[in-house]
């Protein structure tokens, strides 16, 4: 994933539009993950690689590679490249994303491990209160698709809060 990651940067970067701003930013979030019946804790880094055009909107590629601890270890990793809003202290953004996993699931009788693929959407915000340093808010929604008995619905919904930093280079 962090190979489509620097694959979609390297696109956003070589669009022939003025460019404001390049920045890259990164932190770990802390939240919840809703696989199947049974909420469970997340701890997610995450990186994103941003392009800022003149205005205030701005296109973005970002990976989270959420880590579920317990007693049979998970990771749920998301790329996603979305669509933005920008002032000097907050982001808004939103669009697709494309999601690997291997996670211990459990249904409402069994419990398995899952593996596959899901396509979703994101939606990110982030409010920057000290200079580069800020919060970052996500929610995440990915559709597992195929049938299985521990994920009735196929759907997987993440929320994660947690600590931002930015970098931003001048492009000429």
């Amino acid at each position: 994933m962090f190979v489509l990651c620097g694959y979609v940067c390297a696109l956003a970067s070589s669009v022939p539009a003025p460019a404001h701003a390049l920045e890259f930013s990164g932190g770990v979030s802390v939240g919840g993950i809703q696989v199947g019946v049974e909420p469970r804790l997340a701890v997610s880094p995450f990186a994103g690689w941003l392009w800022r055009s003149e205005g205030d909107f701005r296109l973005e590629a970002h990976n989270m590679l959420s880590i579920v601890p317990g007693a049979g270890v998970g990771f749920y990793d998301r790329t996603a490249v979305t669509l933005g809003y920008a002032t000097k202290t907050t982001t808004v953004s939103l669009g697709p994303s494309l999601a690997i996993y291997s996670m211990p699931v459990c249904g409402a009788v069994i419990c398995d491990r899952v593996v596959g693929v899901a396509p979703g959407g994101r939606a990110q915000s982030e409010w920057y209160f000290a200079g580069p340093l800020g919060v970052s808010s996500s929610v995440h929604v990915d559709w597992a698709g195929g049938s299985s008995r521990v994920l009735p619905g196929s759907l997987v919904a993440m929320v994660t809060t947690g600590p931002v930093w930015r970098f931003r280079a001048k492009s000429k």
